[in-house]
C-alpha cells in the first residue's frame, strides 16, 4: 500500500486496519499527530486522512471523507507474512531491552506457528 506522508514524497506502508472512517497503519517514515497524509486505497483511489494518534512505528488516521470500504480490494496477511512480521518486532523489542513487549510477541509467535499432529 503506498502511502504519502506529503506532496513530494510517497513510502510503503503495511495496512494493518482500515473502515470507512480511518484506518491503521505502519511504515518506516515518521508522522505526527495532525498531519495531512494519503493513503492509496486499491479500488478506491487516493483517500486523504489526518494522523490522529501515534506509537512507535504505527499510527491512526481519520479519513478526511469516509470512503466506500465496500469498493476496496484489501487482501488479508497470509500466515507466513503475519509470522515475519512478529519476528521482526520481537527482534526489534529484543534491541530495545521492551522485555514484557518481547515476552508477549514470544506467545504471539508460538500460537502463529503451525502445528504438526501425530
Amino acid at each position: 500500500m503506498r502511502l504519502h506522508p506529503s506532496s513530494w514524497c510517497t513510502v510503503e506502508a503495511r495496512l494493518i486496519d482500515c473502515s470507512e472512517d480511518g484506518f491503521r497503519a505502519q511504515a518506516e517514515v515518521r508522522v505526527r499527530n495532525r498531519d495531512e497524509i494519503t493513503l492509496e486505497v486499491p479500488g478506491v483511489g487516493p483517500a486523504t486522512a489526518f494522523v490522529v494518534w501515534v506509537r512507535d512505528d504505527e499510527f491512526g488516521a481519520q479519513f478526511i471523507k469516509p470512503i466506500p470500504i465496500d469498493q476496496a480490494e484489501l487482501k488479508p496477511a497470509t500466515e507466513q507474512e503475519r509470522l515475519a512480521r512478529l519476528l521482526v518486532q520481537r527482534a526489534a523489542a529484543q534491541r530495545s531491552g521492551l522485555w514484557e513487549h518481547e515476552e508477549r510477541l514470544r506467545l504471539q509467535i508460538s500460537q502463529a506457528l503451525p502445528t504438526q499432529r501425530d
